[in-house]
């Protein structure tokens, strides 16, 4: 495998040149991309049809090249997205929207036909991976994978009805929220390497994030106040970069008829039951934070925080100082339109994954102010602050500044706190869900240095 910097250096990038689409742009008559727009089917679809066989026979010629220099590679693909994919910020899903569609054309370039297409997987309508893809004499077949099924993964949460904001870093957003789950939570439950960013190696990658770009356009189309940066937002201004030489206009990417296709389902999911919030995980007492890491918005934490098959809870008390300030923010916040969730936030520094973590085939929901019981009334989006496994602690490792293996995740609080509206504040309480495929992992699996619960401008305990 190549290295990021061989990679980046490579000649044979500029192969890639070819590759950008013959795409309408936004200024473009929408008459013209409707003219040439083709429908990407469902996998259970797509499997019986006769573009089948040539999808497999193309995967097989891409994954027999090895040369990761090389466009036609199975494993240049990968490395594109190592190395250029954004995770855990703005533009998560409008880069992959172009990353599928540069490799959909590729996919048509080394198979001669112009027809072939990215069929996507419905895990909502059938979690269990398609048996094409276990076949282990299929070039769909990648070893190491830790589970077959999905439904772990799965979750109503981006489709509320309150999920009406997009990008990243606003309240009620559906790109933070699709990606948490069921994106994240479907790399980790399946693990192998599908838990770290050479995920693209791995065939079910391809039909996984199609369903994502998929359930995006699902949500647009359902309305409902759900919006969208308009498209003459700077927020669509700029490039994105997918190798040297190769770069897309943010704009073409708002939606897929700009790319010149559509889905053959474009509803949002509602097969699953709703969620309940479950009991609160025993807690466990940790280390004091030391004197030098209460920072002026601490709250308070603990160090030396090890996860493995067991759920659990962490208290932090909140002193009697810091209470008024902290039931403030969350009622200017809920006055704020669009406010910025992360007033009150989670914060895990020095998070590394051991050895057996790396794996994947778990995760886990991070959660705040669980009921001491199971709470019917209530859903557990609630609750939820996010989740936390392997993919994204790998994503967060790629890309950080200083190597080490430790990595910082912040978890943003305020929505959840003015959901659940607790009558106290003198202790926030974080918990810990496990959360597994079919066949469990147990064993210590991530280690999280420091522990704490920041609010803005806090007063000193």
């Amino acid at each position: 495998m190549n290295s990021r910097r061989r990679f980046l250096k490579s000649s044979l990038t500029v192969a890639m040149i070819p590759l950008l689409p013959d795409i309408a742009f936004a200024d473009e008559p929408r008459a013209a991309a409707a003219a040439a727009t083709v429908t990407r089917p469902s996998w259970s679809v797509f499997r019986s049809g006769p573009l089948y066989s040539v999808y497999v026979e193309t995967i097989r010629k891409m994954r027999a090249n090895t040369n990761a220099s090389d466009p036609n590679s199975w494993f240049y693909w990968a490395n594109v997205h190592q190395n250029f994919c954004p995770h855990g910020i703005a533009y998560f899903l409008a880069w992959h929207r172009g990353y599928l569609h540069l490799f959909e054309q590729k996919l048509r370039e080394i198979s001669r036909n112009n027809a072939l297409i990215v069929p996507y997987w419905d895990y909502y309508t059938d979690p269990k991976m398609p048996n094409e893809f276990l076949d282990t004499s299929s070039p769909l077949y990648i070893a190491g994978r830790r589970n077959n099924n999905v439904h772990a993964s799965l979750s109503l949460d981006p489709f509320a009805n309150n999920v009406i904001n997009f990008p990243q870093g606003m309240g009620n957003a559906f790109e933070p929220s699709v990606e948490s789950r069921p994106h994240n939570a479907v790399h980790n439950i399946i693990g192998g390497v599908m838990a770290n960013l050479q995920s693209p190696q791995d065939p079910i990658f391809w039909v996984h994030h199609a369903n994502i770009d998929r359930l995006w356009a699902a949500w647009v189309k359902a309305g409902g106040g759900r919006t969208m940066p308009a498209p003459s937002s700077s927020y669509w201004s700029g490039i994105f970069n997918y190798a040297p030489g190769v770069t897309m206009p943010r704009n073409v990417t708002i939606s897929t008829v700009g790319l010149g296709y559509q889905y053959e389902n474009e509803n949002m999911p509602n097969r699953i039951p709703p969620a309940v919030a479950p009991a609160r995980p025993p807690l466990i007492k940790l280390k004091a934070l030391a004197p030098k890491l209460l920072g002026a918005q601490t709250l308070g934490g603990g160090e030396q925080l090890s996860l493995d098959q067991k759920s659990v809870s962490v208290e932090v008390p909140v002193s009697v100082q810091q209470q008024p300030h902290l039931r403030t923010l969350l009622k200017a916040s809920s006055q704020a339109a669009n406010a910025n969730p992360a007033t009150v936030r989670v914060v895990l520094n020095g998070v590394s994954l051991t050895e057996l973590g790396q794996s994947g085939g778990y995760y886990y929901k991070v959660f705040i102010d669980l009921p001491e019981r199971a709470n019917t009334e209530h859903g557990e989006s609630d609750y939820l602050l996010g989740t936390l496994g392997p993919f994204e602690i790998a994503g967060l490792q790629h890309h950080a500044e200083h190597g080490g293996g430790q990595v910082q995740l912040s978890f943003p609080a305020t929505d959840a706190l003015q959901q659940i509206k607790p009558e106290k504040l003198d202790k926030l309480t974080i918990s810990f869900v496990r959360v597994d495929g079919d066949n469990p992992v147990n064993g210590t699996v991530i280690n999280i240095k420091e522990f704490r619960v920041e609010a803005d401008n806090a007063p000193s305990p």
